[in-house]
C-alpha cells in the first residue's frame, strides 16, 4: 500500500511552506495551485469549471501518490476534497497532519504572500475558508499529528512530520 502525507489546513497555515521543506528532505511534493491556475487561466475559469477541474485534479493527485519513489506530500483544506481524502484512505495510507493557525495570523500570512500563485488572494474569501475549515474539517477529519504553525516554524514542523511519519511507517 502506498504511503503519503496529507498537509491539512486553512489558507495561511503553512501547507505550501512545510510541503516545500518536506520536498527538500526527499519527499515528493508539488505545489499544485500554480499548476491549476496555469491550466485554467484564472481563478474565475477554475471556479466556472470547478466540477471538471477538481475531478481532473483529484485523478492527477491519486496518480501522483501511486508513483514509484519516496512518499508523496499533498496539501488541502479538506473542504472540497473530503470525499477524495476518504477514497485515498482505501488506496493509500495517508498520514494526516493538521496545521493550525489563528485567523488573524492566517490572514496576515495570506496578505504577505506573492500574488497569483494561489486560487485566492482575497482576504474575505480566505476568511470564509478559514471559518469553514474550523467548522467542517477540524471536528470531522482525524489527524495523526497536529502542529501549531505559530509556535512551530516550517523547518521544525517538517522535522516533526518526518520523525512521526517514519515511526509510523517503521
Amino acid at each position: 500500500m502506498t504511503a503519503c502525507i496529507v498537509l491539512l489546513g486553512p489558507p495561511g497555515s503553512g501547507k505550501s511552506t512545510v510541503g516545500a521543506v518536506l520536498g527538500s528532505l526527499g519527499y515528493r511534493w508539488r505545489e499544485w495551485e500554480p499548476i491549476l491556475l496555469a491550466r485554467w487561466g484564472s481563478r474565475q475559469a477554475f471556479i466556472a469549471n470547478k466540477e471538471q477541474a477538481l475531478a481532473e485534479h483529484r485523478a492527477e493527485l491519486a496518480a501522483f501518490v501511486r508513483e514509484v519513489g519516496n512518499p508523496a506530500v499533498l496539501e488541502t483544506t479538506g473542504i472540497s476534497d473530503s470525499r477524495f481524502l476518504d477514497a485515498l484512505s482505501t488506496d493509500a495510507t495517508p498520514f494526516v497532519v493538521r496545521l493550525d493557525v489563528p485567523l488573524e495570523e492566517a490572514l496576515g500570512r495570506v496578505s504577505a504572500r506573492a500574488r497569483g500563485h494561489h486560487l485566492s488572494d482575497d482576504t474575505e474569501r480566505n476568511r470564509a475558508t478559514w471559518q469553514a475549515f474550523q467548522e467542517m474539517v477540524v471536528p470531522r477529519r482525524k489527524a495523526n499529528l497536529v502542529i501549531d504553525t505559530v509556535s512551530v516554524g516550517p523547518n521544525e514542523a517538517a522535522t516533526l512530520i518526518d520523525r512521526a511519519f517514519s515511526v509510523r511507517a517503521g
